[in-house]
């Protein structure tokens, strides 16, 4: 960070290293990580493992405001390495001690990511051998050969014999679809080069080739499995080091912990609350707040089992019961549980989640049942701990201008940026835990006011070029059999005359349009599969800008100039909505005026002429 001295805080430095732990297989604590007892142990029987960590913290300890922020690293990534990254120093100016540690054993060892090693099980010192559950790969171009496990295992797991009869490649067009078998005489490990097949493990090559858009999934077995779940109890015991232990050799002491993470890692923050680990060893608080951005609504994943594939995109196949933090039955199994059922009364750690449009439409992540009941039927409130917050008209990923024209999908990207939202949603969690100031109330898809639908009742715009998902497959349970049971309903939100939701946190230029924002984006022609969505991506329909201009495209939605009378009337209805949202606690008071000056610049851009060429 260059000496940069940050408000009256002033410099932080950064220090790097590797955390070393040893965790008792006989503490009732630990007896939920999978294969624990099948770790190698030291001379006292304890479990050894260790995680690279990233500090940043000021220079001056005083100058601390006693939190760590404690990241969890999606793939591994996700420490700055530029001034750049660092964004206005909104935490560093408020004293933030900000940590990353290593939680994920099947990601690429490459420079600045943060890796965990975990142990090795193994049957009594004998080699444990088993089928992978085979990685999945969506190829984006006609391929000869792909790398097969580049995504999820980090080749971590070889196949035991590349020439196995019994192994199984199949593929599908969708992710929800049935799978057809490819004969395996029709595919082989290996990869061609030059036009010759070349033996590698790590690659498979088909007869035909791969297709782009179609869903290949491979099954083998290999040797090895790694105790995965050792990275839940790498964070619970940094944190309670950090927080509960005064003679701790950490160059980190602190009063509170949050933890935050967005994506695969909101899911793995769910599953750390579910299998009781913001409990330290000692049934001591180890972590008092969980910051979760577009976990995937309904979402675990394979985090805390043999063959554990950290890596994968686990929402389309982790969804199961239980949903909600407090305990309720299950009304397919009749299963009483809840994802706090192991946490004691009075230590429930504050919980936001923060989700967007992808999560409630994105091949199964089902975010709509977040506060509605599995069977879709009634509403169900939010445990005290929790607040549950929906970014309208925002993609899986935060956006920014100009919308982007991508190879991958029919229209323009989602530029909407919800990260205005969540500075002061987090800054909410702060005043909660530290103040004991409610944050404002959840913002979500309800039945009782009817901005949650049935996928069947959407009301979209026929915008010429434009389809909405109404033959897009909802989620699928994965915790009971195959079969009408284990489909869940497919909620999503209500939507207003120009095809924007009418429910969550409106961000201003949501509530006041220049466009159509949606959180579910088609494949383009040229990727394949044109009527499958792209994964957790979001697209952008301008409005025309005049009358005669929307008429001529038939477009039903009012045009920019029937809506607003200029430029100036658009940016003062802009600073009313943000005006509402910096009252509510919703948007901070010191990023109104940005907020209000960017969406001048996007009025700008929408008007011009680059605008009418854009894709549509």
């Amino acid at each position: 960070m260059n000496g940069k001295s940050w408000g009256s805080v002033g410099p932080y430095e950064k220090l790097a290293g590797t955390v070393h732990f040893a965790v008792d297989p006989n503490n009732s604590h630990n007896k939920i990580i999978v294969d624990l007892d099948k770790a190698p142990k030291n001379a006292q029987g304890k479990v050894e493992f260790s995680a690279d960590v990233v500090i940043l913290r000021p220079k001056d300890p005083s100058k601390a405001n006693g939190v760590m922020l404690l990241h969890v690293p999606n793939r591994g990534g996700g420490v700055p390495q530029t001034d750049a990254q660092y964004g206005d120093g909104l935490l560093e100016t408020e004293g933030y001690t900000i940590v990353w540690l290593g939680w994920e054993y099947d990601i690429p060892k490459k420079p600045n990511f943060i890796f965990l090693d975990a142990p090795i099980a193994t049957d009594n010192g004998k080699t444990i051998t088993g089928w992978i559950p085979g990685p999945w790969y969506i190829p984006d171009k006609e391929m000869e050969s792909i790398d097969y496990s580049s995504q999820d295992f980090a080749h971590c797991y070889a196949p035991l014999d590349l020439k196995d009869p019994s192994y199984r490649l199949t593929e599908r067009p969708a992710l929800v679809s049935a799978p057809t078998l490819v004969p395996r005489s029709d595919w082989q490990f290996g990869k061609m080069l030059d036009g010759k097949l070349v033996s590698d493990q790590w690659f498979i090559t088909k007869k035909g080739g791969f297709h782009p858009g179609m869903v290949y999934q491979l099954t083998y077995q290999s040797s090895n499995p790694r105790v995965a779940g050792v990275g839940f109890a790498s964070f619970r015991d940094f944190a309670s080091a950090v927080k509960n232990d005064a003679n701790n050799v950490m160059p980190v002491h602190v009063q509170y912990v949050y933890t935050d993470g967005s994506s695969q890692v909101g899911r793995w923050q769910r599953q750390l609350v579910y299998e009781g680990f913001t409990i330290d060893e000692a049934g001591r608080k180890a972590v008092d707040a969980l910051f979760i951005t577009t976990s995937g609504g309904t979402s675990l994943g394979a985090f805390n089992e043999r063959w554990a594939q950290e890596d994968e995109l686990g929402s389309y196949t982790q969804t199961k019961f239980p949903i909600f933090y407090q305990t309720t039955m299950d009304p397919v199994t009749g299963r009483v549980d809840g994802l706090g059922a192991r946490i004691p009364a009075g230590l429930e750690p504050k919980i936001i989640y923060q989700d967007t449009e992808s999560e409630m439409y994105d091949r199964g992540r089902n975010a709509t049942l977040r506060t509605i009941s599995m069977d879709g039927k009634e509403d169900v409130k939010e445990a005290p701990n929790v607040r549950i917050y929906l970014m309208a008209g925002a993609k899986h990923g935060s956006g920014s201008w100009p919308p982007a024209d991508l190879d991958s999908q029919q229209l323009l990207n989602n530029p909407l940026d919800y990260r205005w939202a969540s500075r002061a949603l987090f800054e909410d969690l702060d005043a909660w835990v530290r103040k004991g100031v409610e944050p404002p109330a959840s913002l979500t898809p309800t039945l009782k006011d009817k901005t949650a639908v049935s996928i069947q009742n959407i009301k979209f715009p026929n915008v010429p070029g434009v389809q909405f998902p109404y033959h897009v497959p909802g989620g699928m349970r994965n915790d009971v059999p195959a079969g009408p049971t284990a489909v869940l309903p497919f909620l999503v939100p209500a939507v207003d005359a120009d095809g924007n939701v009418t429910s969550g946190l409106r961000l201003p230029e949501h509530a006041v349009p220049l466009g159509t924002y949606s959180g579910w984006a088609f494949r383009s022609e040229r990727q394949g599969e044109p009527n499958t969505l792209v994964s957790m991506a979001g697209s952008y329909i301008p409005f025309a800008k005049t009358k005669a201009e929307r008429e001529k495209a038939n477009d039903p939605r009012l045009s920019i100039a029937e809506r607003y009378s200029n430029r100036d009337d658009y940016v003062r209805r802009v600073k009313t909505a943000a005006d509402a949202l910096v009252k509510g606690r919703y948007m901070r008071a010191e990023d109104e005026k940005q907020v209000v000056d960017d969406a001048g610049k996007h009025w700008d851009w929408s008007m011009s002429q680059q605008a009418t060429q854009a894709k549509n």
